[in-house]
């Protein structure tokens, strides 16, 4: 699995396209990744986690549900230290970095990419 992680509009997804290249992906959201064929590039992680109604248990479990060796998560990067004010979005922050944590965890590459330029964090370079 390659994790991809950046903030919002920082070229995640045109790295993830250079990537593969050719290959046959399919870019999908938690929702619909198991109607999916094919190599998955799963985005919209943070998006899917405000939105479900799973408990932090029931949505890791999902997570691993999808997981092939071959996946590709694009992940945006939340918090940057600032601590949100309602505690609902506090929750949420430490869920998806718990989240974040088990991917990372889990990996077998991860790669930053900052305004387009990509980092290899983990694995190969």
């Amino acid at each position: 699995m390659h994790v991809i992680i950046g903030g919002a509009y920082n070229g995640k997804t045109e790295y993830v396209r250079r990537l593969v290249g050719d290959q046959k992906v399919e870019f999908c959201t938690m929702e619909t990744a198991a109607m999916a064929d094919g190599r998955l590039v799963i985005v919209g992680l943070l998006d899917w986690l405000r939105q479900t109604e799973m408990d932090e248990a029931q949505s890791l479990q999902a997570v691993r549900d999808v997981i092939e060796p071959d996946t590709i998560f694009i992940l945006t990067e939340v918090g940057r230290g600032i601590v949100p004010f309602e505690a609902e979005q506090r929750e949420l922050r430490d869920q998806c970095g718990r989240l974040y944590q088990y991917l990372f965890a889990q990996a077998i590459e991860v790669t930053r990419v900052w305004y387009g330029i990509p980092q290899q964090i983990k694995g190969v370079k």
